[in-house]
């Protein structure tokens, strides 16, 4: 129930487009790796917003996923701190 318990929490966190102060040391480990730099305030506001939701979405997935409902696992990579339209710009995505 722990794990339910917590995602409910981030998913909470995350609708209501505040990002998780415990998660500032991954968002900054992830930034990092993968050499991000965001010009403005703003738009690091919104990225991290937008890698929390999809944090939330792997975590979950990979939860069902231990429980039998499919049958991949998925993880975080470059393209975390996009949405899907942003993916299609980049030509990342089929449409």
């Amino acid at each position: 129930v722990a794990p339910i318990a917590f995602l409910a929490a981030l998913l909470l966190l995350v609708a209501l487009g505040h990002p998780d102060p415990s998660l500032d040391w991954h968002w900054q480990l992830w930034k990092k790796t993968y050499g991000k730099e965001y010009p403005q305030e703003a738009e690091e506001g919104h990225r991290r917003v937008t890698w929390e939701k999809n944090l939330w979405l792997v975590t979950l997935h990979n939860l069902e996923h231990s429980l039998g409902l499919h049958s991949y696992q998925l993880g975080m990579n470059h393209l975390a701190d996009m949405v899907g339209a942003r993916h299609q710009e980049k030509g990342l995505l089929c449409p």
